[in-house]
């Protein structure tokens, strides 16, 4: 999904890849954002879990799967060798296929005699299982605690967010109207938002723009200033001029931008969230919730829902979770294998 929309619950990681790769000049194909090497990837999957049904033992299942094995392995040396950046999602993606294609070869004379323990429909539940699952926790995963340092920002008796962001982060930018739209809906008197700024050393106009926003902030501008620049092409003569737009006194915001005040608050705002245990940017803790990425307008509503009413973060325990899918899972293999004996013994 983060290749069709740059916005849709991703991330930049301290040191992540997936950006990277993400704009390498061949992830996309006839210069369409729909058109991408994870869509001809997943077009792949499902054409071995088809052939596999169709014919178990036959050759064409094997040879898609070593060829998916050899594309996998060349995805990877891509990323090693040309674009010297490594996304962990593709990279699990590539090293499953390379695992696959070697058991392929492995298992090239599969006895004619050898009889399927599952019916096809079967296996076909255990893929939607394994699609669906991981998909299904991203929503329903309960929030870690609030660090209390993070905690130590908030208010009593308000809806608190506390945002870390950087200016230039595609999904920063994108989730920023999200966010300030939603807290915006609610009476000035029950919000207490709190800003933060992690500029991710690969993005060059990240700190310049950082060191701007906290200048303005002196001047009770920071916000406003904020909206602009997640609008506008990042430069240190961009920011100055966005400020002066929003109303800062020139003299005053110069002497802010020329002092060592705004890289102190950079450097605490980052050793914050570190301590926190940063996975990527933009983070967001919305009363006892963390949201990580741009997420979705709704999930940000409910947080903040959640907030208003003093309540936690919610979700599923991981191991109740888990227990749940094995047991599906042990339902299907269950149902399959008694189909399978009905059939046998008639």
């Amino acid at each position: 999904m983060q290749y069709l929309d740059p916005g849709d619950a991703a991330f930049c990681g301290l040191k992540s890849g997936c950006e990277t790769v993400r704009r390498w000049g061949f992830s996309y194909f006839a210069e369409s954002r729909f058109v991408s090497v994870p869509l001809f990837g997943l077009i792949g999957y499902a054409a071995v879990v088809a052939a596999s049904l169709w014919d178990p033992r036959g050759l064409l299942p094997r040879t898609l799967t070593i060829a998916g094995g050899v594309g996998g392995a060349a995805l990877l040396a891509v990323q090693a060798f040309y674009v010297h950046a490594f996304c962990w999602l593709c990279t699990v993606v590539d090293v499953s296929a390379v695992v696959a294609a070697l058991a392929a070869s492995v298992d090239l004379r599969a006895r004619a005699d050898a009889v399927d323990p599952l019916r096809p429909w079967g296996w076909t539940a255990l893929t939607v299982l394994a699609v669906a699952a991981p998909m299904a926790w991203v929503a329903v995963k309960p929030s870690p605690p609030v660090p209390a340092t993070i905690a130590a920002l908030y208010v009593p008796g308000k809806i608190n967010a506390v945002e870390f962001a950087d200016f230039e982060c595609p999904f920063c930018r994108a989730f920023h109207p999200v966010l300030q739209g939603v807290l915006r809906g609610y009476p000035p008197d029950q919000v207490h938002f709190v800003r933060r700024h992690v500029p991710l050393e690969s993005h060059e106009q990240a700190l310049p723009a950082a060191r701007a926003d906290i200048c303005a902030e002196e001047q009770g501008k920071g916000e406003t200033l904020a909206d602009r620049l997640v609008q506008v092409e990042l430069s240190p003569s961009a920011d100055r001029r966005a400020a002066l737009e929003v109303g800062v006194d020139a003299a005053r915001f110069d002497r802010c931008l020329a002092s060592k005040s705004p890289d102190a608050r950079v450097a605490a705002d980052t050793k914050l969230l570190k301590d926190a245990g940063m996975q990527g940017l933009p983070t967001t803790y919305i009363g006892g919730k963390q949201l990580l990425g741009a997420v979705s307008e709704a999930a940000v509503r409910d947080a903040v829902e959640r907030a208003q009413r003093g309540e936690g973060s919610g979700g599923i325990p991981g191991g109740l979770y888990a227990g749940c899918v094995l047991a599906a899972a042990c339902v299907v293999v269950w149902l399959a294998r008694l189909s399978r004996g009905r059939i046998q013994d008639g």
